[in-house]
């Protein structure tokens, strides 16, 4: 989508963002490309590995992260959570979602249709207004539980695989927001478009 000449271009928006902290590390190369395409995106996640206190990691306001990369994860940084006080831990890797408006429902529906081309099937768009607001989530996901009650339910060996699954993971949801960034950068969409 063009931007108006007192709008700052993306890629000083992209520099600003990893400056504060708010970009995740390598971002900017994948977002350049869909803002580009005609999509502006608002908020993004590369993908990333935690690992959760609680009963159940699904209860926000009852657990919590004890570990959070958006890089790959070592064993170490397994058996070093596991030797924590906690009772209850969940190893999770989430794949990338990225949050974008699109200036008309034809290009919202192009968008969409790029997205579950890359493997972000779960994306839908999230607000129908002057602009479509688009949720492209990736396929990507792995949730193990590392210790429940108090047991570790892994042992030595298990702690090696879990760590190289986890990146496997990781990786191959870079590898589709990849494919997602490439799509999308030829969208073509204008506003009214």
């Amino acid at each position: 989508m063009p931007r108006s000449s007192g709008s700052p271009d993306i890629k000083h928006v992209l520099l600003e963002e990893r400056l504060i902290g708010y970009l995740d590390p390598g971002a900017e190369k994948f977002l350049k490309p869909i803002n580009e395409g005609g999509l502006t995106t608002t908020s993004s996640c590369t993908g990333r590995i935690t690992i959760v206190d609680g009963k159940w990691h699904w209860l926000r306001d009852r657990s919590r992260i004890v570990f959070k990369t958006h890089a790959e994860i070592s064993p170490v940084d397994l058996a070093y959570a596991l030797a924590g006080p906690y009772d209850d831990l969940w190893l999770k890797v989430t794949g990338p979602i990225v949050h974008a408006k699109a200036p008309s429902l034809d290009c919202a529906a192009k968008a969409l249709q790029a997205a579950r081309d890359a493997g972000f099937k779960h994306s839908g768009a999230i607000s129908l207004g002057e602009e479509v607001v688009l949720e492209l989530i990736s396929a990507v996901q792995i949730t193990v539980p590392l210790k429940r009650e108090g047991v570790i339910l892994v042992n030595p060996t298990s702690i090696y695989v879990l760590a190289r699954t986890a990146n496997e993971a990781l990786r191959d949801g870079w590898r589709r927001l990849e494919r997602l960034s490439g799509l999308l950068s030829q969208l073509g969409c204008q506003e009214g478009s």
